[in-house]
């Protein structure tokens, strides 16, 4: 299943279709999450304020955090096996995909930023991105039939 919502500012989700992405709140009911920033490393921890929409398939849960502020929006298309593509990006350069814990699977560098397209980076020891593979059939092995005898028959008939 695919879905497709707008986003803009923190919280203001416009032309929803589809269940599977839906904003999520901090627990004192907030829609702002403070993360620390993914993009860089070091030894000083910088944190951005992000909106995160929770991600729901079958059994698997994951996160995208995006940072934000009042003037910010984009649209975000999931096709449904945890991939996305963002469109009409304004006042955003990243966004990033954790897992339920959030524990980082991958981060999105928009066009703004990396110069051209969205650019997707996986760092190195990230958590792995959850995949939807159908389900194999049960083969069932049956039982071959009786072979049969290419000996002489030892049945006679006589025709009169």
């Amino acid at each position: 299943m695919a879905d497709s919502l707008t986003l803009s500012g923190a919280k203001d989700v416009k032309k929803h279709t589809g269940s599977e992405m839906n904003p999520t709140l901090t627990k004192r009911g907030s829609a702002i999450f403070s993360l620390k920033q993914w993009w860089t490393g070091g030894k000083s921890t910088t944190y951005v304020k992000c909106a995160v929409l929770t991600v729901k398939l079958s059994n698997y849960i994951c996160k995208l955090a995006i940072p934000v502020s009042d003037e910010s929006s984009i649209r975000i298309d999931h096709d449904g096996n945890f991939n996305f593509q963002f469109f009409n990006v304004r006042g955003i350069k990243r966004a990033a995909l954790y897992d339920r814990d959030f524990n980082i699977i991958e981060h999105y560098v928009m066009p703004s930023e990396s110069g051209g397209q969205v650019m997707t980076v996986t760092p190195l020891g990230a958590e792995k991105k959850p995949t939807l593979t159908p389900a194999k059939p049960e083969v069932k092995k049956v039982s071959e039939p009786p072979k049969k005898r290419k000996g002489p028959s030892r049945l006679k008939i006589d025709f009169p």
